[in-house]
């Protein structure tokens, strides 16, 4: 059936194929898809199915190119906007509706987030053990090293301490880590019994510990999420394009 472009205002191509006016070129082309099989002259001997197989390809044509498309929702719009609501021959479509239609999953964006949601994942558990493994480090260093007081002196040359033995200790100051006090004349510090000269500030590290450990599980449930949406995604595909 030849649909000529001054009788486009009282035919419902998206109704035809069943799909919305903001249908994507994917959905079109699948809803035509589906239509033929059920409707084509090859799988059914009934006069009215040939028919309706001619309306489907007619509607097929003129909405999956992108210019006649563009040409027959004018020409529609303005029949709309012409006619009342009570004497609209044809249904009215959702064209005033204010939503944006959902986007669509192409097989490129599924495989980038299933495959970057593995990638997340991983650097989760990465982070996760990097950060178990600092956290055993500083519990191990503050099991083994010896706690002390040790005075910032003036020049700014470091610090000096005396050990059990009464060895005074003179080394730069380490580095605050943790929830370490970086103001004052003294500072809590730990040295190594066989090495004096290597000391860590005595401070609690859990303020480190407890933030590290919330980035490595927010990587890892979202590269979880993220990998599971784009798989669903890659299969709902797969199965469009056996269809």
């Amino acid at each position: 059936m030849t649909t000529r472009v001054r009788d486009w205002a009282t035919v419902d191509f998206y109704g035809v194929l069943g799909v919305d006016s903001h249908a994507t070129d994917a959905q079109i082309a699948q809803a035509f898809r589906a239509g033929a099989k059920r409707l084509h002259p090859d799988a059914t001997g009934d006069h009215t199915a040939s028919e309706d197989f001619k309306s489907l390809a007619a509607a097929y044509t003129v909405l999956s190119d992108h210019r006649r498309r563009r040409d027959y929702d004018r020409v529609r719009g303005e029949a709309d906007a012409r006619l009342p609501a009570s004497g609209r021959p044809i249904p009215v479509r959702r064209a005033t509706s204010t939503a944006k239609p959902r986007r669509e999953w192409t097989r490129r964006k599924a495989q980038w987030a299933f495959y970057g949601g593995i990638v997340l994942t991983l650097l989760g558990l990465i982070a996760g053990v990097w950060t178990w493994q600092l956290h055993e480090d500083s519990a191990h260093q503050r099991a083994h090293y010896i706690p002390v007081v040790a005075h910032r002196l003036n020049d700014g040359a470091g610090i000096v301490f005396a050990t059990r033995t009464g060895e005074e200790i003179k080394t730069s100051e380490p580095h605050q880590r943790g929830e370490g006090d970086g103001v004052g004349s003294t500072v809590k510090v730990r040295y190594d019994p066989a090495n004096p000269q290597h000391v860590i500030v005595d401070a609690g590290t859990f303020g480190r510990d407890i933030t590290l450990a919330i980035v490595a599980l927010k990587f890892f449930i979202a590269g979880i999420i993220l990998a599971v949406f784009g798989a669903r995604a890659l299969g709902r595909l797969n199965a469009a394009g056996a269809a």
